[in-house]
């Protein structure tokens, strides 16, 4: 395995464009391959939204909603 140098904490250059793609991404599914070690391609990314309680619904107890 061949490393780059120049790269915070010695990682190389695929690995810090990995990533910052994973960090960009921030919830959901990648699909990778990898050469010798190395990441060399994201196939496919998948970007996966997690839904949040509704602000009028407090911790522990939800307010009923008016009929």
């Amino acid at each position: 395995m061949t490393k780059e140098v120049g790269t915070p904490q010695g990682f190389t250059n695929r690995e810090m464009q990995l990533i910052k793609f994973i960090r960009e991404l921030g919830w959901g599914e990648v699909r990778l391959r990898v050469e010798n070690g190395q990441p060399v391609l994201i196939y496919e990314a998948i970007r996966t939204v997690k839904l949040e309680e509704d602000a009028l619904f407090s911790k522990g107890r939800k307010k009923q909603a008016p009929v």
